[in-house]
This record gives C-alpha cells, structure tokens and sequence, in this order.
C-alpha cells in the first residue's frame, strides 16, 4: 500500500544535487537498462553512435600522439567504446567506471578481441591513482553531473594521477543549455515496453531549473506494491570563464575549447563545449 506521506514528501523539490533514493547506474533493477543504453542511440544518457566516437577517437590521436601520450585513463568508460578503439590505436588504457555491469561486459569484450586494457569497478570521486598517466578522459558530460565538491574530488584525482603536462579531454553543457531549459512537469502510466520497469508503474517526472545555471531531470517511480524509486539526473551548467576557473583552483590550465570532443571549431551559444586541460 503506497504511503501518502512518503509521496508527498519525495515529490518536494530537492537542494541542488540532493541524492535521490537510487542512482540509476547502481541500480541492480535497471542494469541491463544501462548497459543497453550505451549501444542505442534512442536511449538518452548512453553513448554517441559509432562514427561520432570513431570521430573522437581519431581526434585524439591527434592531440595527444600515442608516441608521446602513451598512457590513458578513460573515466566513466562504460562498456569500454573509447577504450577499445584506443587499445586499438596502441595506446595503454585503464578504464574506470562504477556500474559493475558495464566493467564486466567491457572484460569479456576485451578479452575476446585481445585487447590488454585494466578495467576498474571504482568510483572515480575515491579512486586513488599514481602519477602514471599521460592522458585523462572524462566525456559524454560526466563532469558536470556531480556536485561541486565531488568535482573537486575528481579534478584532483586526476592531477594526482597525470605525470607532469598531462592532459585532460571533458566536455559540459554550455550556460546557452541552461537558458533553453523549460522546466516541465508529467505523469504518465507504464505500458508494456516502458524501458525503466517491465512492472505495472506510475512515472513522475520534473524537469526543474535552480539557480547558479544547475538543472534536474527527476524520475519518480510509484509501483502497485508501494515501492517508491526515485532518480535525480542533475546537471552543471557552464559558460568558458566558469569552467576555466574551476580547473584553475584544481593546478590545470585550460589550454583550448572545442565544440565537442570530436575537436569540432567551438561556436558561440552552443549547447555543450569540449575543453583540453592541462597539468600546471
């Protein structure tokens, strides 16, 4: 039986970057939901398709040659798409991430092709790294996912963990993101191929604007027996200056901004921009 009060008090707006019941990539009932998203592009918040990545992968060849970046750190790797094609390309990879069940699909993929690339189960806010690293990656707008003291748990992670000029590709949401966002509000009932539950469910959905350019899309799952799961997808929004003052306090430099980490030419109000840091 669902307790009214308990609705009523998980539907309040959160403090920005409050937790939510469950994250979505931890959650054992939504693994496989996950996992696929990375390998279908009508799924959000997986992975870009297969020549955008390709794309990538080519960029950074050419930003950091394997013959002078020849360690590689892929933070957030997933199922490993940036990952393989770097192994691929001769570069040594470690790739980080904490959905268990990605980390395992990305090894057996691995070593099927015979690919020698560390995977880690970690969570990139704790993981302890040596300063072995010629190259850090942190795409698909991770970075701006987590609250500002886990970015600044993240910024020096990595530092700690690149050797002296390494650098590093992420990439965020622009301030021009954070403008055209219209919060929004809906219920709906699940049917039968809702991708989040094949159980019978009631979907409460927020899309919530806060100040300070952050933004939340909210998922609240109500199902017949009671259960309440709740999803909080926040967002940091940046303009250039923000972000460059960001890795500034944390000892890099921002040495170019592109439009995404394809190295596209960055254009002015953009909804997302790639940055290369670099270690001071």
């Amino acid at each position: 039986m669902i307790h009214i009060e308990k609705l009523l008090g998980i539907a309040k707006h959160p403090e920005p970057f409050e937790e939510g019941t469950q994250e979505i990539w931890l959650d054992p009932d939504r693994s496989d939901l996950v996992l696929k998203s990375h390998f279908d592009e009508d799924i959000p918040g997986g992975s870009r398709e297969s020549s955008f990545i390709d794309e990538t992968i080519d960029f950074i060849s050419n930003l950091a040659p394997v013959e002078k970046y020849k360690k590689v750190i892929d933070l957030g790797c997933g199922p490993g798409l940036y990952s393989q094609r770097l192994a691929m390309r001769g570069y040594d990879v470690v790739g980080v991430d904490f959905n268990k069940n990605s980390i395992e699909y990305a090894t057996s993929e691995a070593k099927e092709k015979n690919l020698s690339i560390d995977y880690r189960n970690e969570d990139i806010t704790n993981i302890e790294l040596e300063p072995d690293f010629d190259l850090a990656l942190l795409i698909y707008q991770i970075y701006g996912v987590f609250n500002p003291a886990n970015r600044k748990k993240i910024l020096s992670n990595i530092h700690r963990g690149l050797k002296p000029g390494g650098l590093v590709l992420l990439d965020v949401l622009s301030e021009t993101s954070y403008e055209k966002f219209e919060p929004n509000f809906m219920w709906m009932l699940s049917d039968e191929g809702s991708l989040l539950s094949d159980k019978s469910h009631l979907i409460l959905y927020a899309a919530l604007k806060y100040p300070n350019k952050v933004t939340l899309a909210r998922n609240i799952l109500v199902f017949d027996d009671g259960k309440l799961v709740n999803y909080n997808y926040w967002n940091q929004n940046f303009s250039i200056e923000d972000l460059e003052k960001e890795v500034d306090e944390a000892g890099f430099t921002l040495e170019k901004v592109y439009a995404d980490v394809n190295g596209g030419e960055y254009v002015n109000n953009s909804e997302s921009f790639a940055a290369v840091l670099k270690k001071k």
